[in-house]
Order: C-alpha cells, then sequence, then structure tokens
C-alpha cells in the first residue's frame, strides 16, 4: 500500500513504545522504516507479557510492516555496518537512554558526518541535559513527575492512567517532528537534530487542559486541586451507562428539557465557576438517568441534539455500524498467529484514500541479506 511517505526510509533504534510507535505511524504513512535489533531476542516488547503466540500484541500494534535488521552494535564492524545503511536513509528515530549513542560511536556529530540530510530524531525520558537526564524512565514515572498522576488524583490519591500515554504521546511528536524536518529539509537540503523527551511531550499535551488553571500566572486558580479536568463523568442508566457533554450553555439546556426538568438549566447555569457547574449538572442528572434505559434516554437527547452515547464495550465498538462504516479495523491472516486484526492510520487523503499497513511484523533480521550483505 502507497502513501503520502513512499520513498521515504526511516531507521528505527528503540525497543518499547515511544520509538517503534512513532515508526509505525511513518509505515502506515507510507514510509520504508527498518527496524533495528539486537541479536538474538530483538526489541524486548516482542515476548512483552509472556503471550502464548510468537510474539505480543503490543509488538504487533506497534511493527506492522516493518524491516529488521540484527546487529550487535558492540561488535567490531557493525557500527560500520549501520553507518552504510544510515548514508541510504532519511530519518533516525532512536529511544536509547542519554549517552549510549556516543558510547556505541553512533553520536550525532558521526551520524551526520555519514549523511548530512539525515534527520535526527532522539526519544529520551528527561531530555539531554539537566540533573535527571541520565535517569532511567518508563511511562508510569513521567506521569508523575510531568503532574500528570496528581493533577488526575481522586480522593487525595494520585492516579495512573491506563496504557501508555506518555510513550504514545512522545511517539506521536516523533513522528511529527519527522514531518516537519522533512518539509524543512526541501528547503534546506540538509538534514537536523532534533530532541524529544518524555517530559516534555506529557507537559505539551498535560499543560492545555489539566494545567489550565496555572496558565495565568497573577491570578490565584479558581480550583487549586483542579477537580475541573475530573468533573465529567458517566451516567447509569437502567441496563448501561451513557455519555452526555454539557459543553455549552444550549447543550445544558437542550439536555435538562430531554430529561423533563427545564428548570435545571437555569440552576445549573447559576452555579459559580465552571467545576461547580459540572458538578451540579451530573449530580442531578444522577437522579433521573437511572430510571429509564439507555436507548430511553439516548432517543430524547438525539431528539434535542444533546451530544450524547452509549459507553460501548471494546466488542460492541468493534461491531459499531460507524466503525465499519470507516473501515477503522480491518482483518488480515499472519503466518503462526492466524487471522488478525489491525487499525488504519485515521487520516484519509484523497489521492490514495485509506491508509495503515496490514503486513506482519518482522522477525529478527529477516532483512540482514538486503541490507547488510557482509552480516554473519
Amino acid at each position: 500500500m502507497t502513501g503520502p511517505l513512499e520513498g521515504v526510509r526511516v531507521l528505527e533504534v528503540g525497543n518499547y513504545v515511544s520509538s517503534p510507535y512513532a515508526g509505525q505511524m511513518l509505515v502506515d504513512l507510507g514510509a520504508e522504516v527498518i527496524k533495528v535489533e539486537a541479536p538474538p531476542e530483538g526489541d524486548l516488547f516482542r515476548h512483552f507479557g509472556r503471550p502464548p503466540t510468537p510474539i505480543s500484541p503490543l509488538f504487533a500494534n506497534c511493527n506492522r510492516g516493518k524491516r529488521s535488521i540484527s546487529l550487535d552494535l558492540k561488535a567490531p564492524g557493525s557500527v560500520e555496518r549501520l553507518l552504510g545503511v544510515v548514508a541510504t536513509s532519511d530519518i533516525w528515530i532512536s529511544n536509547w537512554r542519554t549517552g549510549v549513542a556516543d558510547r556505541l560511536g553512533l553520536g550525532d556529530e558521526v551520524l551526520e558526518a555519514a549523511n548530512e540530510r539525515l534527520i535526527r530524531i532522539y526519544v529520551t525520558g528527561y531530555g539531554p541535559e539537566g540533573p535527571n537526564a541520565d535517569n532511567p524512565v518508563f511511562d508510569l514515572i513521567v506521569q508523575a513527575a510531568s503532574g500528570l498522576s496528581q493533577a488526575t488524583a481522586r480522593a487525595n490519591t494520585p492516579q495512573a492512567q491506563p496504557g501508555f500515554p506518555v510513550d504514545k504521546i512522545t511517539a506521536m511528536m516523533a513522528a511529527q517532528s519527522a514531518l516537519a524536518a522533512l518539509y524543512a529539509r526541501s528547503r534546506s537540503g540538509r538534514g537536523e537534530r532534533i530532541d524529544i523527551s518524555m517530559l516534555a511531550a506529557a507537559s505539551y499535551v498535560d499543560f492545555i487542559d489539566l494545567f489550565a488553571n496555572r496558565t495565568f500566572v497573577d491570578g490565584a486558580p479558581e480550583d487549586p486541586l483542579n477537580h475541573h479536568a475530573l468533573s465529567p463523568r458517566v451516567l447509569q442508566a437502567k441496563d448501561g451507562w451513557i455519555a452526555v457533554a454539557p459543553v455549552s450553555g444550549q447543550a445544558i439546556r437542550r439536555a435538562c428539557e430531554a430529561v423533563g426538568h427545564p428548570e435545571w438549566a437555569t440552576e445549573i447555569r447559576q452555579a459559580p465557576g465552571q467545576t461547580q457547574l459540572l458538578l451540579r449538572f451530573f449530580e442531578l442528572f444522577e437522579t433521573v438517568i437511572p430510571t429509564q434505559t439507555t436507548a430511553h434516554w439516548l432517543a430524547l437527547f438525539a431528539e434535542q441534539d444533546v451530544p450524547a452515547s452509549l459507553c460501548l464495550t471494546m466488542d460492541e465498538h468493534l461491531d459499531d455500524p460507524q466503525v465499519r462504516v470507516q473501515e477503522i479495523y480491518r482483518m488480515t491472516r499472519w503466518p503462526e498467529i492466524g487471522q488478525v486484526r489491525t487499525v488504519r492510520y485515521p487520516a484519509e487523503f484523497a489521492s490514495v484514500g485509506r491508509i495503515g499497513s496490514v503486513a506482519p511484523p518482522p522477525a529478527v533480521g529477516q532483512d540482514n541479506d538486503e541490507f547488510l550483505m557482509d552480516q554473519p
């Protein structure tokens, strides 16, 4: 499958999520991504969670359609072999700890000398400088260090967010930066060094809303604990859960009319602040939503054009007609795995349509013969 990045070659050097997921997005956009792995096991995420399958689903979802070369970069001659591939590449993405590249002989000056057009993206936990630069980092650690776990505290208890939100945010920033650098190179003819820390990426995304009450520094925050970020909640009906979004005065008025209490709109809008407004909205709606089914309420909300949805299970989401119309997921078969569901890239390009690789992840070093002709 072609895409807007057809003809772009990416070298991805790293494990787990932040670097591989950035590479996955570039694959889905049409780039050729060559994954550089250490023998014999390769990316440590291949067997994350000790899956019964040859690879883990998490690894599969970050590495579809890539190539793989296997190199022990501490072995004599391996760095030189890799630099041969560097010379023909457009983008380098790594998530090594600070200092590792220099110790291996693959520092930024070496990469730039091998290919002045190369865009070099370095993903680290805390960035290349500062008192924490050399510290080991994983997603949960940056959730804590970025204030995210405290900003989403419930009952005065910091919360760990599920999944790998910081890794994924950082990967998106890395892929976005790669595209910006490609555009800049089209004018300058030269590559560029780009440093992206997980801490900075998490801060950039969290700041827009979780840190809203720390934006205007000269004014005392309305809500020091930022309960506003935690005020929205889902509502339980007789047979399930629904979400309602009171995003405007008009939405609040229509929602109140839908549940048969138009008088509530005035009371809700008289709340002294946005946090109190949301809290009062949900307090009132929690008294009435349990009295009827989800279908009953969703029909009334639809009549009033109120933003609302059934809280779908994962399987219900997969079978949702809207999801099917958009072909968000695709089914395929992979050797040794069987039937596999993949997810497409969310953007649709008029010239190429819906894109996203459905090819399986590579075996460790499967492309050595093509890219490393003298590799034993």
